[in-house]
């Protein structure tokens, strides 16, 4: 998970986070909401794309969001709570399989220890659990489904 990257990660400022929001979006339809309901794909654009208690979190310091950029474009993010679980991870298609997400896990990593962080959790979609086992998550439980979101919990021991 230690690969280098060349595209600089920093925690995301307010005024990046519509950019993340657009990110995430975008990724999603392409590559996540193929295995949803359209159950599933509104609920995910009312939770995490438009709904405003989550888009708060990220004001009031009850989230984190964490972007990599390619110059000056967003190319992935990853959100984390205060305790430590992974609500958001989405790299730009173009971009994927270039180390990103691990360099942005490294990076929420190395800061939750210096918080004392004992693990992280997760829900993953039934597209992104094969890169979660590839950087050591293991499952926790049976893949779910809530108003139509697939997921698998997952834990990564710190």
């Amino acid at each position: 998970m230690n690969r280098p990257t060349p595209y600089p990660i920093h925690k995301l400022c307010p005024n990046e986070l519509d950019a993340a929001f657009a990110l995430i979006w975008t990724v999603f339809r392409q590559f996540v909401a193929p295995d949803y309901t359209q159950e599933g794909i509104d609920s995910f654009y009312q939770q995490f794309i438009v709904g405003q208690k989550f888009r708060q979190a990220f004001h009031t310091g009850s989230q984190t969001m964490y972007g990599s950029f390619d110059r000056e474009k967003l190319v992935g993010v990853l959100s984390v709570s205060q305790n430590n679980h992974i609500s958001c991870v989405f790299v730009d298609g173009s971009y994927h399989r270039k180390g990103i997400a691990a360099s942005l896990f490294a990076k929420v990593i190395q800061d939750l220890k210096q918080r004392g962080a004992a693990k992280i959790l997760l829900n993953a979609s039934p597209f992104a659990v094969p890169f979660y086992h590839a950087i050591g998550f293991t499952t926790t439980g049976e893949e779910s489904v809530y108003h139509g979101i697939r997921y698998t919990p997952m834990e990564l021991l710190l």
